[in-house]
């Protein structure tokens, strides 16, 4: 069966989303006024492949094994425009044998179609699976979206922030690399320094500058600075090893009044001259070399130290440089304690730590920065160029991060790809095994099928309903077509053109219902499982005794036994709607199970909403749905004014009030001059003067809706009002 309708851009189906309708049901019933859209619906179905339809669709399984068969005036112009029409081919004569035939061929073609269904549902399942990981693959990867987004690699993402899929494609696209050596953090900061609207060239940071090695390389720090030997006391200090302490004492002897400044004892002016005599000249050349050496040692640290607390030292913000200007710094310190440790005691053998690695170190972080300067000066120079770069990078990452991912869900949608094909495979020979009873069907069928049958079973339909003189009769110099004929002696020639719009609508519909059962085709035949029969308001032009034939014949021949795959009816009267739900099941939960209902609206433009079977209202209830729906604005408020004077023609006379609604209709229009060609024209009574409707302009709904209510206010109906429009 048709498990659902989506129509679009046709008739008055013009919205710019479509009207979708799931009608998985064995009987489908549309009902709605004149105009609204039904027949739309109809032709559809009876054409789906016309251009007229390139916007609809409908769902169908195994569509090929399927015939729909639609009944409206498009089918009576085709088949009774001429004077004869195509006979239909029916079960005739007993044949055992073939009936056998066709019993074991249905029996089978149901059996292998049950197969055939379970197949489809697990082809289905697979399916489904395969697109629930290829989204699950999808939205995985659009997370790095996510991560990116209206962040510093944004820039990256253009075009592919919509849509998962897209996203997904893009990355397939992109080639996969080793892993590099950029990052996207290193690709975050270069987006970030280049989209920055402040960005400019940056300028070069100089190299340090200090170049220490003959000082801390003097040999005068590993030489033994100590005092004269002429002094006999030269011999005593030596062995004492005590230069320094007497150089640093001999400052106090001029202070010492004739006294040792140590002991305190008597000394004369020969000791003197001798201690004094130990520290030579060359002591105190090499003593002031020390002095030399550690001042411009301290020189250089100081210049260094101004050196590098300039900006664009200080704003570098490197750990690495940090660390280097740090160790260099300790051994600096270092060197130059050692150098004071010299001096104060000559004596003493030092050994300074070169700097000049250390330094080269600081210089070789400084490279590396003006490197990555002047890469950034040249990239920045060609922007577009260089963002296009970063994107690329980006999308290497992506691709790298995701891989594993990707392989295993490659794996993974082979497999099911896999067992797709295979259940195909078995559907397919499944179906051919069905085409194959099929074809026993109808070899079979052709040894007892015939159109006299047909013609009996119309002939007896048309008497029973009670239309007198008609006839359907084969024509002679064509066995397989039908004429019709009024009266025995008649030949049939022009006889349809000369029926009643009712007759032609009788004898159309049960030529068609005859159809149903049968095909115009000798050849082959539809079983009736797989037919799907659609009916467009076969009732437009009958007396409600008609209408009665008509629902009891559509009850017993198409859907008593839910013999046929579906039966889909369209309607405008509630009277053949009423007489068709009789026939349905009354109990809500198998109606629901076995039907569906839907209500066709039409404003400016069509629209189809479900209904449940107790929103069915008679013809009197349904005039004040359209008022409820025009104020709702689900209808078009033109209506209003004939459903208005409908309901109170009906409603008044009903309660033999004509002449309080005429005063009261006076009244109103003497008090609202606004309103007194809408009065005037409701006032008129049936349709008496119905071109006094364009005196009304543009209906305002709520304004009319007002003053209608008023009406009933001025005759003490407004309780029933109220009910009326809440119910």
């Amino acid at each position: 069966m048709i498990e659902s309708i989506s129509i679009q851009g046709v008739a008055s189906f013009q919205n710019p989303t479509p009207v979708s309708l799931n009608i998985n049901k064995k009987v489908v019933l549309f009902y709605g006024h004149n105009g609204t859209g039904k027949s739309t619906v109809a032709r559809y179905l009876q054409d789906t492949t016309h251009n007229n339809y390139s916007n609809c669709s409908y769902v169908l399984p195994n569509a090929q094994d399927y015939q729909i068969l639609v009944y409206n005036t498009d089918f009576v112009e085709k088949n009774f425009s001429q004077d004869s029409f195509e006979g239909v081919f029916t079960l005739g004569e007993t044949n055992v044998t073939a009936e056998q035939a066709i019993s074991a061929a249905e029996e089978e073609i149901s059996k292998l179609e049950e197969q055939r269904t379970q197949k489809q549902t697990l082809k289905k399942q697979h399916e489904d699976k395969e697109v629930v990981q290829v989204k699950a693959i999808k939205d995985k990867c659009f997370e790095t979206k996510k991560e990116h987004d209206k962040k510093d690699l944004d820039h990256c993402l253009t075009k592919f922030k919509a849509s998962a899929s897209a996203f997904y494609d893009e990355l397939l696209r992109t080639d996969l690399i080793e892993v590099p050596e950029y990052t996207f953090e290193s690709l975050a900061t270069e987006s970030k320094e280049l989209n920055s609207k402040s960005a400019v060239p940056k300028s070069m940071i100089p190299n340090v500058l200090l170049n220490l090695a003959s000082s801390e390389s003097n040999t005068i720090l590993a030489e033994v600075i100590v005092g004269s030997s002429e002094s006999y006391l030269a011999e005593l200090v030596k062995k004492l090893q005590n230069f320094t302490w007497v150089d640093k004492g001999r400052i106090y002897l001029d202070d010492a009044e004739g006294k040792c400044p140590f002991c305190q004892q008597a000394i004369d002016e020969d000791l003197i001259e001798n201690i004094n005599n130990l520290f030579d000249e060359s002591y105190k050349r090499k003593k002031d070399e020390l002095k030399a050496l550690k001042s411009a040692y301290e020189q250089s640290i100081e210049t260094l130290n101004e050196v590098l607390s300039a900006t664009h030292y200080t704003d570098l913000n490197d750990t690495k440089f940090d660390l280097a200007k740090e160790k260099l710094s300790s051994v600096l310190q270092a060197n130059h304690t050692k150098l004071g440790q010299k001096l104060a005691d000559p004596s003493i053998k030092v050994i300074l730590e070169p700097t000049s690695n250390l330094v080269q170190a600081l210089n070789d972080i400084i490279n590396d920065k003006n490197a990555s300067r002047i890469a950034f000066n040249a990239k920045l120079s060609k922007k577009k160029d260089s963002l296009a770069a970063i994107k690329k990078k980006f999308w290497s990452l992506v691709r790298i991060k995701y891989d594993a991912a990707i392989k295993a869900h490659d794996t993974l949608i082979e497999s099911i790809k896999t067992d797709i094909e295979k259940v195909k495979g078995e559907e397919e020979a499944l179906t051919i095994a069905i085409q194959a009873q099929n074809d026993v069907i109808v070899e079979n069928r052709k040894l007892i099928t015939n159109i006299e049958t047909s013609v009996i079973n119309i002939n007896n339909q048309i008497k029973s309903i009670g239309l007198e003189g008609f006839e359907i009769k084969q024509k002679p110099e064509e066995s397989n077509h039908y004429y019709l004929c009024r009266g025995v002696s008649s030949s049939g020639h022009k006889v349809y053109k000369s029926l009643s719009e009712g007759e032609k609508t009788l004898i159309t519909y049960l030529y068609f219902l005859e159809l149903c059962q049968g095909s115009v085709n000798s050849n082959f035949s539809t079983p009736k499982n797989k037919k799907i029969i659609v009916v467009d308001d076969p009732i437009s032009s009958l007396s409600h005794n008609y209408i009665y034939e008509i629902g009891a014949l559509t009850h017993k021949r198409l859907i008593r036994g839910y013999q046929y795959a579906q039966v889909i009816l369209l309607t405008h009267s509630l009277y053949y709607l009423h007489e068709m739900m009789k026939y349905l099941p009354s109990n809500p939960q198998d109606f629901g199970r076995k039907c569906n209902l839907f209500r066709v609206l039409k404003n400016t433009n069509s629209n189809i909403l479900p209904m449940e079977k107790g929103e069915i209202k008679n013809d009197y209830q349904s005039y004040w749905q359209i008022i409820k729906d025009a104020q709702n604005g689900i209808t078009n408020n033109i209506v209003l004014p004939n459903i208005m004077r409908n309901i109170l023609e009906y409603y008044f006379s009903f309660v033999h009030k004509t002449d309080a609604l005429k005063a009261a209709l006076d009244e109103l229009e003497e008090t609202d001059s606004e309103f007194s060609p809408f009065f005037r024209f409701i006032n008129r009574e049936s349709h008496s003067d119905s071109v006094n409707i364009t005196d009304l302009g543009e209906i305002d709904s709520d304004r009319f809706i007002n003053k209608f209510k008023d009406v009933f206010i001025k005759t003490q109906f407004e309780e029933h009002y109220d009910k009326m429009m809440s119910t």
